[in-house]
């Protein structure tokens, strides 16, 4: 059964342990189960907050069988200021000590259509055939302003696609225009997801994808997980305008 939740805090810091509270359990119970732990970061301040979390956790969490993915990622090179990798690599993956084969990243040495289906063949090798479409253990994601996630924007075609689990996008609204995406084929059979939205900027599109009904829905609201869980941490300032009871 697909559950959500809001978790409010009043500083970053507990915010922060919450999570990766969270993450540390969803983590221990799937290495358990399937001997690794696949999970698909998102980059911005949200995956800064979820890096320095992990990191004083340290030794208590087996990143041995942690399988990194990217939600997005893009298409310039894993040195690039604005990649996600480079993100996650400076502030969690090299404190760490990650071994290589434990990251899945971009292929930057093939076009950009030809580096998204190898990004899809590579996530495909790490699951049982028989599981169709693979699970993901965890999404840890952001949102922008305007309630895009992943590089998944509002009004985009992408927000349809349904045959590619990961896919290219060549004229993104925030540069640079050139990406590659996990697409919501992939995202809403994961089995559990985590938002991060912290601050007074992001209180407005925290509003309408928690309380709205719209009818054509942000993509933060258009992830929908089939059969899993998906947890909201939000501090004060990101969820003042909340009005419903419970959120």
């Amino acid at each position: 059964m697909a559950t959500k939740k809001v978790h409010r805090f009043s500083s970053e810091v507990d915010l922060q342990m919450s999570v990766c509270s969270l993450i540390a359990e969803k983590s221990t119970k799937a290495i358990a189960d399937h001997g690794f732990f696949a999970v698909a970061f998102s980059g911005g301040s949200s995956a800064k907050i979820v890096c320095k979390g992990l990191v004083s956790l340290g030794l208590k969490l087996d990143f041995s069988k942690w399988r990194v993915f990217f939600c997005d990622e893009r298409y310039a090179s894993l040195n690039h200021p604005d990649s996600n990798y480079k993100l996650v690599k400076d502030n969690l993956l090299d404190v760490i000590k990650t071994k290589p084969e434990c990251v899945i990243s971009l292929d930057y040495s093939l076009p950009l259509e030809k580096a998204a289906v190898e990004y899809e063949k590579r996530l495909r090798e790490l699951f049982p055939s028989e599981k169709e479409p693979p699970q993901l253990d965890m999404l840890l994601l952001g949102m922008g302003p305007d309630g895009h996630i992943c590089s998944l924007f509002p009004g985009h075609p992408l927000l349809t696609e349904s045959s590619k689990l990961v896919a290219a996008i060549s004229d993104s609204p925030k540069p640079p225009p050139s990406r590659i995406t996990l697409t919501y084929a992939l995202l809403n059979e994961a089995h559990s997801a985590v938002f991060v939205a912290t601050g007074s900027g992001k209180a407005e599109v925290v509003k309408r994808v928690l309380e709205g009904n719209e009818s054509d829905p942000l993509p933060a609201a258009r992830l929908k997980l089939t059969n899993g869980d998906t947890h909201w941490f939000v501090d004060d300032a990101s969820a003042s305008l909340l009005t419903k009871p419970g959120l």
